[in-house]
């Protein structure tokens, strides 16, 4: 004997609705999160940015300030060495030891 088995027709488009409202809505969730995920890759990219150019600005001054301050040295070094061939002349001249 064979047994026919019959579906109710209601529960069948039931379950079809339920699994339909279920994948569109893990459609919409998928949607939603990858939507989510690019705008918060976005906003990264643009704080990498923001940050890689502060960077360069504040490698530019500092690069700046360097070369400022080296050519002080230099200017410093050369002022004393001339300041301390006036005090030997000056020195030899009067015959007495300053240091």
């Amino acid at each position: 004997m064979q047994e026919i088995v019959r579906k109710n027709p209601e529960l069948e488009s039931n379950e079809i609705t339920e699994a339909d409202q279920t994948n569109k809505s893990n459609v919409s969730e998928l949607i939603a999160t990858l939507r989510n995920i690019k705008t918060e890759e976005q906003e990264l990219l643009l704080q990498k940015i923001k940050l890689q150019e502060t960077e360069n600005d504040l490698r530019n001054q500092a690069m700046t300030e360097i070369e400022e301050k080296q050519k002080r040295l230099s200017g410093l070094k050369s002022e004393i060495a001339f300041l301390q061939k006036k005090c030997n002349e000056l020195e030899q001249a009067l015959g007495i030891p300053v240091y």
